[in-house]
């Protein structure tokens, strides 16, 4: 018997925790935040408490109380709702699509024991990530303190990562990873070959970026072996407009060619695809590409292992040296990883940046809003938004601040230009009659019943969290 349980990610965007068994085998397809959820109970000063372990995540709902998943430490703290300890974790493997955070933001909670299958980038995006936050709670993705934490008497426990690129074994199932295109570097569609029939997972997807040949690719090589079941993303299921990357190249291209002063690029953290759009204007219009140090810290980690990512050594780039600390540029003002990455010859300080402002474009976003005045934005300037609209009561108040920012340096030219992460209606459903499945699992959309409508010929079963489909 197959059985799917999708724990995160049915009737909403993101949170995905998919549990399928086939007999004795068991494994999860992703393990990510609902950031919906857990903004209903949290928020930046208010977070679940390392202290009460697992429990102030499981009242919430933001975690489900499943039995033999989660690490023991935790466990063992107990709480409301928290699960007993297990002798042996209930699964055999983690298939991670990506390293975006509503996919593989609870990684850090799982048993150590379950291995993780992921590409190279993501476990490079998940690095970056826990190194920059530090040893937080919530970001021990790597590796983790068991709690209760106590400083330097314990070892980090580490986790096990298979680097995976097309057949693999995982779980005891036979496996394929197929890369696809999306907004982060090392994006795969997972092929799980079960008693029943080919399942296939596509994480997220779309076929309208610079990497669409990979989306492409996977559609062929699926359809080759044929899917039975479909557990497909729909964030987009009910938009029809399909603007591409080079629409957002085109449009800003002609802005920025005709802006004297400096020009803000404000796009999402991580989107390795809108930075390469902006380096290439940047190379267009005789401009230098100013990134911040996290994200050359994600460039850095990332080019050995995807040549796609732009070389920090080759590329017009410089890398924002900001003021911390005590305001004086010292070394010890910064982290390890920071001090690493501002060691290079690229490094400048706003101050340095000034004189040099309208060769500037700058990659920077609300959280680095500060810097715009210190580098002298000012009327001149033109404001680029190039992320998907506030979703968030947080992100719209965010908002708010940035124009507030921008209104009080004079910053008046402002454009909107995006091209979303994920497919279009048009391209999902091309992408269902392309695999033909037999049934087709909803996940990660808010409209999944819009599914029935577009393809009556395919059985579209909707998830309930934590109710098991059986076959």
């Amino acid at each position: 018997m197959v059985r799917l349980t999708v724990l995160g990610g049915a009737g909403e965007i993101g949170g995905n925790k998919i549990l399928l068994e086939d007999g004795d085998r068991r494994l999860l397809l992703d393990f990510g935040i609902s950031f919906a959820r857990r903004s209903r109970f949290f928020e930046e000063y208010l977070a679940p408490r390392a202290a009460a372990g697992l429990a102030d995540l499981i009242v919430t709902g933001v975690l489900p109380a499943a039995t033999g998943l989660y690490r023991q430490d935790l466990l063992a703290i107990g709480g409301p709702g928290v699960p007993a300890p297990h002798a042996e974790p209930a699964v055999g493997a983690l298939l991670l699509s990506h390293a975006h955070l509503d996919h593989a933001g609870h990684l850090g909670f799982l048993d150590a024991r379950i291995p993780t299958y992921c590409s190279a980038p993501s476990h490079g995006v998940l690095s970056v990530l826990q190194g920059v936050r530090g040893r937080a709670f919530e970001s021990e993705f790597l590796d983790y303190l068991e709690r209760p934490a106590f400083r330097d008497l314990r070892a980090a426990v580490g986790r096990r990562f298979e680097l995976v690129d097309g057949e693999f074994a995982a779980g005891g199932f036979a496996c394929r990873a197929l890369p696809v295109d999306h907004s982060v570097p090392g994006s795969l569609a997972f092929l799980v070959r079960t008693s029943r029939g080919n399942v296939l997972y596509t994480g997220d997807v779309r076929f309208h970026g610079p990497d669409a040949a990979d989306s492409e690719a996977m559609l062929q090589a699926a359809g080759r072996e044929g899917v039975w079941l479909l557990l497909t993303e729909g964030t987009r299921l009910d938009v029809l407009d399909r603007r591409t990357e080079d629409d957002v190249y085109r449009e800003c291209l002609a802005a920025v060619a005709e802006t004297a002063g400096p020009v803000i690029a404000d796009f999402a953290p991580r989107d390795v695809s809108r930075m390469r759009t902006f380096l290439r204007v940047a190379r267009e219009t005789d401009r230098v590409l100013v990134i911040t140090a996290q994200d050359a810290y994600l460039l850095e980690t990332l080019h050995d292992v995807d040549p796609r990512v732009p070389d920090l050594r080759r590329e017009p780039i410089l890398v924002l040296k900001e003021r911390k600390q005590t305001g004086t540029y010292s070394e010890r003002d910064y982290p390890r990883w920071e001090r690493r990455v501002l060691a290079r010859p690229s490094a400048r300080t706003a101050g340095e940046l000034r004189p040099m402002r309208d060769r500037c474009l700058l990659a920077l976003g609300f959280w680095d809003v500060q810097n715009l005045a210190d580098i002298g934005a000012g009327r001149d300037a033109l404001y680029i938004r190039s992320a998907s609209e506030a979703y968030t009561e947080e992100q719209a108040a965010d908002e708010r601040r940035m124009h507030n920012w921008l209104a009080l340096l004079g910053v008046r030219r402002h454009l909107y230009s995006h091209a979303s992460g994920h497919a279009p209606q048009p391209d999902l459903v091309r992408m269902v009659r392309a695999l033909g499945p037999e049934v087709l699992v909803p996940v990660h959309t808010e409209v999944p019943r819009l599914w029935r409508d577009l393809l009556p010929e395919v059985a579209v079963i909707e998830p309930t969290p934590g109710v098991p489909l059986e076959w």
